[in-house]
């Protein structure tokens, strides 16, 4: 993968940069941006990094619309047997169809890295609100709450466990609708653990 430098028209080797991160030109020494596409999803913003991976606003060039792209870590993506289980989580995360779930459209490999593009829900997090606000009112936590649960109830039905709830994978549409995301995934990522060991 290279670009080209804006300056000097050089050829930029941009094969193990980030999506987005500046590099230096090895001619000029002019910063740029590393544009990255995957598949037809064109990388715009990043929203977010976890332990797993990193999660960009990216436009979908066939549909003309905006989603959320998330790239998995390089290290978990190329172990075959790992990509093959993400890859099968995120077809049954796919099949959760409710209001309180963050939906997913789709998932591949491109780059030799495994990414899951998601509904793009922009309105913030729970972990953002309660950063931003100190202390909720307790009727917007509980109805937060009850939604969360049944979006959990119907992945559950799903045969999905969540195993990684907590106020960061609570999205906001709005102030009144919540969503619960990445489903299947963490799941996924703990299979090399010690299962005896976990509750």
């Amino acid at each position: 993968m290279t670009q080209t430098c804006p300056a000097c028209s050089a050829a930029i080797d941009t094969s193990e940069a980030e999506p987005l991160t500046l590099i230096g030109c090895p001619s000029c020494g002019q910063e740029t941006r590393v544009q990255r596409t995957f598949d037809h999803f064109e990388v715009v913003e990043t929203l977010g990094a976890g332990g797993m991976g990193t999660v960009y606003k990216a436009r979908d060039t066939r549909l003309d619309r905006f989603v959320a792209l998330k790239l998995l870590r390089r290290d978990l993506s190329s172990e075959k047997d790992h990509a093959s289980r993400f890859q099968r989580e995120a077809r049954i995360a796919g099949s959760v169809d409710h209001p309180n779930v963050i939906r997913i459209f789709s998932s591949g490999t491109d780059h030799g890295q495994f990414y899951v593009v998601m509904e793009l829900v922009d309105r913030g997090s729970l972990d953002d609100l309660i950063e931003e606000r100190k202390q909720l009112p307790e009727e917007q936590v509980l109805e937060s709450g009850i939604q969360v649960a049944k979006g959990l109830r119907a992945a559950h039905e799903q045969g999905l466990i969540h195993r990684d709830v907590k106020p960061a994978n609570i999205l906001f549409v709005d102030e009144h609708i919540a969503k619960i995301g990445d489903f299947g995934l963490a799941g996924v990522a703990g299979e090399t653990s010690q299962r005896e060991t976990e509750i």
